[in-house]
């Protein structure tokens, strides 16, 4: 009778690791049916259209190629460091540009922020960074000045080269539209 007890918990003992092995068996098949599913199907997605095929252009470092003249400004009865422009930015003088830099808050005008190529700590006010770091912008129609110091920006619109008017950075743009990054 022993024997036989014995000889029962083996059997059983093997059907439970033949169990064990079905079910780790089908287990790894549907795993494998899954994923296989899951890879044809991410391969069927259509392809991002490619928009343009020129690199993005970088403004910001074609600003730095200004020059700054020290000219006498009557209006204001001092001497002012008034930029002079290379001919690749007077021929962008008018046209659409887009820059990416960090918002700096300006006035309590909703319409007008500017925006810097680099951080308030570096900025040209704060820090070291000249002049060709910063643009003015003066917003389009329905765009809101909601944004927080350093706050990463997008901002579209025309370029205008100030050399005139000592109440406004070099670069202005205007009709702007600001997209948040």
């Amino acid at each position: 009778m022993l024997q036989s007890q014995a000889l029962n918990c083996k059997i059983f003992a093997t059907l439970k690791n033949k169990a064990q092995y079905i079910i780790w068996g089908i287990s790894t098949l549907l795993l494998f049916v899954a994923t296989t599913f899951y890879f044809s199907q991410q391969s069927e997605k259509p392809k991002r259209e490619i928009i343009s095929k020129s690199p993005p252009v970088d403004y910001w470092k074609m600003f730095a190629g200004i020059s700054l003249e020290r000219k006498f400004v009557e209006d204001a009865d001092a001497y002012y460091r008034i930029p002079i422009f290379t001919s690749d930015l007077l021929t962008l003088a008018g046209k659409e540009v887009t820059l990416s830099g960090y918002y700096l808050p300006y006035s309590r005008l909703d319409s007008v922020i500017i925006i810097s190529r680099f951080p308030i700590a570096t900025c040209f006010f704060c820090g070291r960074a000249g002049i060709e770091s910063v643009a003015m912008v003066e917003l389009g129609r329905g765009s809101k000045n909601l944004y927080r110091t350093d706050q990463r920006l997008a901002v579209r619109g025309k370029l205008t080269l100030n050399s005139t008017n000592i109440k406004k950075l070099a670069f202005v743009v205007v009709d702007a539209t600001v997209e948040e990054l």
